[in-house]
Order: structure tokens, then C-alpha cells, then sequence
């Protein structure tokens, strides 16, 4: 009886230790509205490096999540993300060129996307909706293959590839078929643990520890 009661203890700490863990995890931002979800964590950074053109061997940017709220953008809901983006090259070193300011504005179960501060559209909402990024990013006579952005500005092509976790993978600029540039994702990019999925592991291990407590009553 007394192994019971320890277990009983175990099982009671482990629920609190997951239920706080859950409020803690919705304290840091709220990651969903609506359909939509931003699918990275704030207080993360994200990093992109350039492997082309050779010269350009080194430079990379990183992209940092400051907040993610629910917010107002032009009187409409939406899910607010502030970002700090920082440039570096060899030569140089690092440079912030975007300080802790809105990077995108996002409810797509009214279909609306806006861009803030950005230099590429690194991470976008989920599930993906990439015409509507490319709208949003005012693409010129753009298409969609598979998780692609294709543009095509007379004969300069842009193409943003993203993974279904809303990370893009990688740039690739070329001109009359030729490269003249190409970015691709270095660090970071995996699916977040969001609001949304601490629930589901809070609510799974509730309910195994109840099954758990019950059979053990029986015997």
C-alpha cells in the first residue's frame, strides 16, 4: 500500500511539473490564432548563411524571435511577431539592421499576411499558405511548386523553398540562368513545441497516469 501512495506522489508531481511547464510555455508568447500558428519559439535564434557567390563565402543572418502576441494590425486580428535580424560579414563583422520590431503580422483564417521588417520571408505561418506569403511579399508573376515560391521578373528568378515546418530552406536567385545567389537555412528550422502540442503531451500524460491509478485501485 505504501508503494502505491509513493507512486501516487510520483505520478501527482510529474502532472504538476507538466501543467506548470504548460503555463510557463503560453507565458512566453501565444503561438496560435485562429488556424494559424507561428512555428518557432521565442527567445530562439535562427541562422541562414550565404553559399553563393564564392566571394561571398561566410556571410550569414540570424533572425531572432523577441515576442509573439495577439495583437491589432490595421483593425484586424492577428498573431505579432517581433524579430531582431543581424547581418554578418567576414569583413565586417556583425551588424543589426533590425532591432526588436515587427516582422510579420499574420490571421489566415481571414486570409491576411503582412510583412514587416524582413530581408526574406524566413519563417512564414502554418499550415502554409504560400500564395498568400507571395502576396504578401508582393511577388511579381510568381507561381507554386509544391513548397516553392517561384518568381519570375523578366528573366530574374527568385525561389523561396520552404519545409512544412514554415521554415525557409532555402533562396536561390538566378538571372537568365545563371545563379547569382544562393541562401539556405544553417540552424534551427525544426517543428516548435507551440501551445497547442504542450496541451496535447499535458493532456496524454493526464490521462495515462488516471488509467494508471485506477487499475492499481482495482487490484
Amino acid at each position: 500500500m505504501g508503494n502505491l501512495k509513493d507512486v501516487k506522489k510520483i505520478i501527482m508531481g510529474l502532472l504538476i511539473i507538466c501543467f506548470f511547464s504548460f503555463l510557463s510555455q503560453n507565458a512566453l508568447g501565444a503561438t496560435t490564432i485562429g488556424n494559424t500558428t507561428f512555428p518557432a519559439d521565442v527567445g530562439k535564434t535562427y541562422t541562414w548563411k550565404v553559399t553563393y557567390p564564392p566571394e561571398a563565402k561566410g556571410a550569414k543572418f540570424t533572425l531572432r524571435i523577441e515576442s509573439i502576441e495577439k495583437g491589432v494590425h490595421y483593425s484586424m486580428d492577428a498573431l505579432m511577431v517581433n524579430c531582431t535580424i543581424r547581418i554578418y560579414y567576414p569583413m565586417m563583422g556583425w551588424m543589426t539592421v533590425v532591432d526588436n520590431e515587427l516582422y510579420m503580422a499574420a490571421n489566415s483564417s481571414q486570409n491576411y499576411l503582412e510583412f514587416e521588417e524582413y530581408l526574406y520571408p524566413c519563417i512564414i505561418p502554418t499550415p502554409l499558405n504560400l500564395n498568400l506569403v507571395a502576396e504578401a511579399m508582393y511577388a511579381f508573376n510568381y507561381s507554386i511548386v509544391n513548397n516553392k515560391i517561384i518568381e519570375n521578373d523578366f528573366g530574374d528568378i527568385s525561389e523561396y523553398t520552404f519545409n512544412d515546418n514554415g521554415f525557409m530552406t532555402s533562396f536561390v536567385s538566378t538571372y537568365e540562368g545563371e545563379m547569382e545567389s544562393k541562401i539556405v537555412l544553417d540552424t534551427g528550422g525544426d517543428a516548435a513545441v507551440t501551445f497547442g502540442h504542450f496541451f496535447l503531451i499535458f493532456m496524454v500524460v493526464s490521462v495515462i497516469a488516471l488509467i494508471y491509478l485506477k487499475k492499481q485501485k482495482i487490484k
